[in-house]
């Protein structure tokens, strides 16, 4: 006899939810970045891809649905900061600059700390280059809500892998990929729009359903 319906299929994503977000700041030698996930689940999705997780977790639909202590087994695991530091690249100059994890303790809340140290030495770039490309390997469709000095916007996607930051009196700028980027984001992204003025935000659901690329 031949057992029937006993693995889960491949999962698929479907990653439609609050985007990640990433956070640039810098000063005469170093250049920061906070990494938050988006969602929940998107925490599960990744300790999946990274092999945290057993494929049981994977539901007979392809979906997943994150469990208590996923953030944490994910947080402590020296696979993430090689996964963040492989898909968070910055280059000051042509040249790629050192990385190195900082913190990483309460996932959900405080997200990850990752410092840059690019060649030069004090005072130090003026401008970088930063490459996005967290989570877009689960599925393409994943969005990165990025910011950095004086006002800078810009947002990241499958497409858009990598924008130039200003370090420093930087005017504000929104990357060119964003306009569209946004539309896409739907639900999880709001952009209001007034006279002279606009502004975004996002309402942070947990334990959403999600599907995502497995392996």
């Amino acid at each position: 006899l031949v057992a029937l319906g006993l693995a889960a299929p491949p999962a698929s994503g479907h990653p439609f939810g609050d985007p990640q977000t990433l956070e640039l700041t810098a000063d005469s030698d170093e250049v920061r970045l906070r990494w938050h996930v988006g969602m929940s689940d998107d925490v599960t999705a990744l300790a999946l891809h990274l092999g945290l997780l057993p494929h049981d977790r994977v539901l007979l639909d392809g979906a997943v649905l994150y469990e208590d202590g996923d953030d944490d087994l994910l947080a402590a695991s020296p696979l993430l900061p090689a996964y963040l530091l492989d898909r968070l690249i910055i280059t000051a100059g042509g040249s790629r600059c050192p990385g190195e994890v900082v913190s990483a303790g309460a996932l959900m809340d405080d997200g990850v700390l990752l410092s840059f140290r690019c060649p030069g030495g004090v005072p130090g770039p003026t401008s970088v280059n930063l490459e996005v490309r967290t989570l877009t390997d689960l599925h393409p469709a994943y969005r990165t809500l990025a910011s950095g000095p004086s006002g800078q916007r810009a947002v990241y996607d499958g497409d858009h892998p990598e924008h130039t930051w200003t370090l420093g009196g930087a005017p504000v700028e929104v990357s060119s990929a964003s306009s569209s980027a946004v539309v896409q984001l739907g639900s999880a992204l709001v952009v209001l729009v007034g006279t002279g003025a606009a502004g975004a935000f996002y309402v942070r659901r947990r334990g959403r359903r999600t599907e995502v690329s497995v392996g």
